[in-house]
């Protein structure tokens, strides 16, 4: 079978997605062929570079005009979406097309809206006629994503079938499977045996980060915990963002452990009592399958403020956005138990730690 996924390298949530169903499938059905395409790095190098960097400039740099545009595009008759679709259709498809026909794909798979427009534009004109099926990589449904062209959506959780129905979408093409991670999110640590291999103590400990990219502000929330001198164990990754790591790793606190970009950011997890971070879709499930309670600090534009409503709404984390917030949400998880356990229980409600076997047995499904 011939399984082909299209991605997008806005942050790391779009491409951790493809690679998790993209794993999946090698390992349980290695006589499929599976490949990964990042869209605008496959048509041209500079173009995905330029993309890339202006995505990155606009939501540190100019964060209202990015979230200005972003609420703008969450109504249906934005022009926005229409000039958007109309790029992606002169980018994306003429190149795209060759591609397809040298691969031939059983189904195409799309983690970022960009490609899904693309895709479906070529399928109204008879390119393609294998299913599209679009994987939701936050908490949250702009229309963006939604083309009629498109056979199946999977969606995060069954909460969203509202939001499906408000945009007129047939019942038929939800699935509610979830938001597919890697899968050892959802085992079961040893905890003390992390804190060895970790050189940690295994105390109440909060893990801080700020996704793959280490965005936020994760220096002023050290400053703040500093300045109460906070009596917990502070990890802080920083993902790639090499500059923010070598700040930090000048500090010399007992209480305070710096680390890089991680690949057992599970383990990390797992040895946490509640996390500092901001709300990106990737987190979020990860947290979910750990059931490690969330404090946000601080969201990019956008999904994320989105994906921060689903936080708040659903009881699964906190919002500190001062330093007496912070220090009050931090002492309320630590010293009320009762609390702490109703936000675990309610992650384990809306959990889904095997999404990423029911998307991939699903794709499989799917050939003709």
């Amino acid at each position: 079978m011939n399984i082909l996924f299209f991605t997008v390298s806005a942050g790391e949530g779009h491409n951790q997605v493809a690679k998790s169903l993209s794993d999946y499938i090698k390992n349980f059905y290695p006589e499929s062929n599976v490949a990964i395409i990042d869209a605008y790095n496959y048509i041209h190098p500079r173009l995905h570079k330029i993309i890339f960097e202006a995505y990155i400039r606009s939501i540190k740099y100019t964060p209202a005009l990015y979230a200005y545009f972003y609420k703008r595009t969450e109504y249906s008759d934005s022009t926005l979406i229409d000039i958007s679709e109309f790029l992606n259709k002169m980018i994306l498809s003429r190149k795209l097309t060759k591609l397809i026909m040298k691969f031939k794909p059983d189904v195409i798979v799309c983690t970022h809206p960009f490609p899904a427009e693309a895709l479906s534009a070529m399928k109204r004109n008879g390119r393609i006629n294998a299913p599209i099926v679009t994987t939701l990589t936050d908490y949250t449904i702009h229309p963006s994503w939604i083309n009629k062209e498109v056979d199946y959506y999977i969606l995060p959780s069954e909460n969203f079938i509202h939001e499906f129905h408000y945009w007129q979408i047939p019942s038929e093409k939800a699935r509610f499977f979830g938001i597919p991670i890697d899968e050892k999110f959802s085992k079961m640590n040893a905890r003390n045996e992390i804190c060895r291999s970790l050189n940690i103590s295994n105390t109440f400990t909060a893990l801080i980060m700020g996704g793959g990219l280490g965005l936020g502000n994760i220096t002023e929330t050290l400053n703040y915990l500093f300045t109460y001198n906070i009596d917990i164990q502070l990890l802080v990754v920083t993902g790639k963002n090499e500059e923010l790591f070598n700040y930090l790793s000048l500090i010399d606190r007992p209480n305070l452990k710096i680390f890089g970009y991680v690949n057992n950011i599970d383990e990390f997890m797992s040895v946490s009592d509640l996390i500092i971070t901001k709300p990106g879709g990737i987190t979020i499930t990860e947290c979910l399958n750990k059931e490690l309670p969330i404090i946000m600090t601080w969201n990019l534009p956008g999904q994320e403020a989105r994906n921060m409503e689903f936080v708040l709404n659903n009881g699964i984390g906190m919002v500190a956005t001062s330093p007496n917030s912070l220090i009050s949400c931090i002492n309320i998880l630590k010293e009320d138990r009762e609390r702490y356990e109703v936000i675990r229980s309610n992650m384990a409600k809306l959990k889904k730690p095997y999404a990423t076997k029911h998307i991939g047995e699903f794709l499989i499904s799917l050939k003709k």
